[in-house]
Parts: structure tokens; sequence; C-alpha cells
């Protein structure tokens, strides 16, 4: 029977095992599109066998799915960063949610749009693409109907406003930052700077 230490040992080589598969995978991504993937290509960036592979995920898809899953939580983050302060500091707020969001896609731009065109022809990671999108939309709508609340803005439907710049901002991120060469970063801010404070803007006070 094994100790704890042992056990924390060996817990601790499987999660930099699975580590090493999703970093290999997403600098494959970053040089390839989705189709061209294959176990054999990812696991040859690690040197360790396609088994490894296999105690780790079922399959490319998985993968890829949990490599969005885990980069997407710096962007949900943001997004919830954003909904905090809106209320209180629009202009303020908007500003540093999408300096961070526009970051966000200058560091992993190449990896989302691998994975929005490989939702194109896998269902599962189409099923994912569309939540990690959806996720988004519901902090921003979330954001828009506490303005709303306040007074703030006035909007026929928030829903509809909130999906629009969700959509806005990935085509325009991924066109931007999703292959080489990268955009400019502050060019990118400056243009969602200007839809954003101009499509929300809390009307005057008094």
């Amino acid at each position: 029977m094994s100790s704890p230490a042992q056990r924390g040992r060996q817990r601790a080589q499987r999660e930099q095992t699975r580590r090493e598969i999703l970093a290999a995978a997403e600098r494959a991504l970053r040089e390839r599109p989705y189709r061209e993937l294959s176990v054999e290509d990812i696991m040859a960036q690690t040197g360790l066998s396609r088994t490894a592979f296999y105690r780790h995920f079922d399959d490319v898809p998985g993968l890829v799915l949990r490599l969005l899953e885990d980069v997407g939580r710096e962007l949900y983050v943001i997004a919830a960063h954003w909904r905090q302060i809106a209320v209180t500091d629009f202009a303020s707020g908007a500003r540093e949610g999408l300096a961070g969001i526009v970051d966000f896609f200058v560091e992993h731009g190449r990896l989302v749009r691998a994975v929005s065109e490989a939702s194109a022809t896998d269902a599962a990671i189409e099923a994912g693409y569309r939540g990690f999108l959806q996720a988004f939309t519901d902090i921003i709508e979330q954001g828009l109907d506490e303005l709303v609340t306040a007074g703030l803005l006035q909007v026929p439907n928030t829903r509809a406003l909130a999906t629009a710049l969700n959509l806005l901002n990935e085509a325009f991120l991924l066109d931007e930052f999703g292959r080489e060469p990268l955009g400019d970063r502050n060019v990118a801010l400056a243009t969602l700077e200007t839809i954003w404070l101009r499509v929300i803007i809390p009307p005057p006070s008094g």
C-alpha cells in the first residue's frame, strides 16, 4: 500500500503530465489547423507515449475542449471584474475589461481560432465552443441589466445587445489575433473602446 507521500507524488506527476500534454497541444494549434492535429504529433513534443495521452484524455476533441476550458478561466475573471465595477464607473470598467480581453486574444487568439474552426466539423467542440461564448454573453447581459436597473442605460433588449457585442468582440479579435501576423494591440483596443463607449453610454446626470 502506498503512503500518503507517495500518493501525493503520484498525483503531482499525473498533473504535470496532463499539463505537458495540454501545452504541447496549444503549441501545435498555434502552428496548424485543428484538422491536422493528431495524438502522435502532440505526444512527439512531450516525449511520452500514446498510452500516456489516453490516461488523461479520451480523444483529441476532449483535449481541445479541456484546453479551451483552462485558458478560458482567464477571460471569465476579466468579464466578472468588469461586471462588478460597471455600475459605479462604466467608462473605466469598460476600458479595463476590454484591455484584458484584447491581451487575452493576443496571447491565446490562435488557439481560440483553431477551436472556432474545429467547431464547424466536430459536434462536441461546437457544443463546447457555444457554451464558451454563451458564458460571456450571460455576464455582459447581467452587467447591462444592472446598468438599466440603476437608471444608467436604456436599451430595447439587453440580451440582444450583449449577444451582438460579444460576437463583435469575438469576430474582430479573431481576425486581428487569430493568425500571424498579429494585429496592433493598441489599435484593436482603441477600436473596441470607441464602439463600446458609444453604444453603451450612460445618459448624463440630471
